[in-house]
């Protein structure tokens, strides 16, 4: 065990993260207290030696000319006899015994912790106050048994994620990694955590976004409004201060890999990114996506949308358990009543399914017509850069077919004149005439 008092401070502010003068101060500051507090000196001063670590401490008494309180107060007659030159009003030093000291060393030590602990505190305040409204990432230190998490942050400030702010089925052991929004910093010693985190709050989402896609850090793609069912589903709503960058496909990412590391990020849960509108029409109707929106009432006083829907897109106005209708009502701000269209004409299973494949004969259809029409354009394209290219080898090929052939027509024609011919057989064997 440690008996240097300096020692002891150093360490504290190692793991602390505190200023060793600071911490000296503090030592001094609440010795002092405590002897006010126990002791009946009004005057005391008190120090920590600076080599030995020792604390010393000292009271004062005031010199008067008639002694009411011995404790605080000497006679002038009496200081004389050991400074002659002592007047009134002035104040003679005596230290404290260590034996005194020692009836107030329980009450110091608690006195210093409390001290210590309240300047954590407020260096817990200064060091996050201004992050406030932003992720903060820590490393988990363990689960309790009553469900909530805790979490250390920047090896010096713990903090608790209770279960109501938790994603339903996340599971985090012993130093995992674990981003969280913080949402308050407070600086009550009768509160568990001063720091109010969460992983459920829509601005984890938004921040994620700003984190993810450079677009929206630049203020390019902005995003107005995010709602969430934890770990479910969730919709964002966005926009583009230029023409030429399309805000859903900004905030998507090539084949889905920025929205996809969100995803993961927060255990699963599905994320709608909705085009932002002006007209609470066109943001209702994009909204409700996919379902395809027949009619809508909007009544601005009371704030609500009457939308009705064909029979077959109500499930989808309507999502898993209502999440769809639920989260489009969060995001626009508008409680959203969505039914069925009751005009329509009830159809069978038969003519469901009729209808839904001559939907999709006509989609193939279209497909197959785009692809033949993108394939002929690739053959003429094809045709006509082989054309290019022909035409020189023909000409070419011409020339060189003339050259293979000039000599032997020659040949052949200086045979026919002299009567001869390779292919008559008996040619050799003929001898000129006498």
């Amino acid at each position: 065990m440690k008996e240097n008092l300096l020692e002891i401070i150093n360490d504290v502010s190692k793991e602390k993260g505190l200023d060793k003068e600071v911490l000296i101060q503090l030592v001094e500051e609440s010795i002092v207290h405590a002897v006010k507090r126990k002791l009946p000196y009004e005057a005391v001063e008190g120090r920590i030696h600076p080599k030995t670590g020792q604390i010393e401490m000292f009271h004062y008494k005031v010199v008067v000319e008639y002694v009411e309180d011995s404790y605080n107060e000497i006679s002038l007659e009496e200081v004389r006899k050991m400074d002659p030159d002592a007047i009134l009003d002035d104040e003679v030093e005596y230290e404290i015994s260590p034996k005194e000291f020692s009836r107030i060393a329980h009450s110091a030590r608690q006195i210093i912790f409390s001290s210590i602990r309240e300047a954590e505190r407020e260096m817990v305040v200064n060091t996050f106050e201004k992050k406030v409204g932003e992720i903060i990432t820590g490393n988990v230190l363990r689960a309790e048994t009553n469900g909530r998490i805790s979490i250390n942050f920047m090896n010096r400030t713990e903090a608790y994620l209770f279960r109501r702010e938790q994603i339903q089925g996340e599971q985090f052991g012993f130093g995992d990694h674990i981003r969280v929004f913080l949402l308050d910093v407070n600086n009550n010693p009768q509160k568990a955590s001063q720091l109010t985190i969460s992983r459920t709050h829509p601005g984890l989402l938004v921040k994620m976004f700003e984190m993810e896609v450079p677009e929206i850090f630049d203020g390019i793609v902005k995003i107005v409004h995010a709602a969430r069912e934890p770990g479910k589903r969730a919709k964002i709503s966005v926009y583009s201060t230029d023409d030429e960058v399309d805000p859903v496909g900004a905030c998507v990412g090539m084949r889905g890999s920025r929205v996809q590391t969100i995803v993961n990020e927060l255990h699963g849960e599905k994320i709608d990114i909705v085009r932002y509108s002006e007209e609470i029409e066109t943001y209702a109707c994009n909204a409700l996506a996919p379902a395809e929106i027949e009619s809508m009432e909007i009544d601005e006083e009371n704030k609500e949308i009457d939308v009705v829907v064909a029979t077959n897109q109500l499930s989808l106005a309507i999502g898993r358990q209502g999440q769809n209708v639920r989260l489009a009502s969060k995001l626009i701000g508008y409680k959203i009543n969505v039914t069925a269209d009751e005009d329509e004409e009830q159809l069978s299973i038969e003519e469901q399914l009729e209808l839904e494949l001559e939907k999709n004969r006509k989609r193939a259809e279209a497909e197959e017509l785009q692809n033949k029409e993108t394939s002929e354009e690739q053959e003429e394209s094809t045709q006509d850069s082989e054309s290019e290219i022909s035409e020189p080898a023909a000409v070419a090929e011409e020339a060189q077919t003339s050259d293979e052939t000039g000599p032997s027509e020659e040949k052949s024609e200086t045979e026919a004149d002299s009567g001869t011919s390779q292919d008559d057989p008996e040619w050799p064997m003929r001898l000129p005439a006498d």
